[in-house]
């Protein structure tokens, strides 16, 4: 019964974090195409960096711990990759870049999460306790202003 119980619990957080990775990836997605080089028209800056970017999906986030996710930013010019994602959060660099922030580019979040899930351990003939596997979500987004 023991085991029972804590298979279910364990699984239910499991499933809610990797909802809510999949959840922050796609409005950090969202986040980014609303701050292309139309944007700031008519005096208004609302240009983004890599620092806002990451802060935005740690605060969106709330059931995934920031130091057990790898984000990777991609536009035209390349993939920013935050490894951790909390190691980006004074990054000072436009994202996405001046190149290719205008109006139809396509930009991308792909996340990876380590779940910690305490089943495996009391699974025999291995129960060495470390038992982490790895889940991942991506969003691609057009950039809209």
């Amino acid at each position: 019964m023991m085991f029972a119980t804590i298979s279910i619990v364990s699984t239910g957080i499991d499933m809610w974090e990797f909802h809510n990775l999949a959840f922050v990836s796609e409005r950090t997605a969202r986040y980014i195409s609303m701050h292309g080089a139309t944007c700031s028209q008519n005096g208004n800056s609302c240009t983004i960096t890599v620092g806002n970017i990451a802060t935005f999906f740690e605060a969106e986030g709330q059931a995934l711990l920031s130091s057990s996710v790898i984000m990777a930013l991609t536009d035209g010019s390349g993939t920013t990759t935050c490894n951790p994602v909390s190691s980006c959060t004074s990054t000072s660099a436009t994202f996405p870049n001046t190149s290719y922030n205008s109006v139809g580019s396509n930009i991308t979040v792909k996340a990876t999460y380590t779940l910690k899930n305490p089943i495996a351990m009391l699974w025999p003939p291995d129960m060495s306790g470390s038992h982490d596997f790895t889940v991942a979500a991506s969003s691609q987004q057009r950039i809209l202003f």
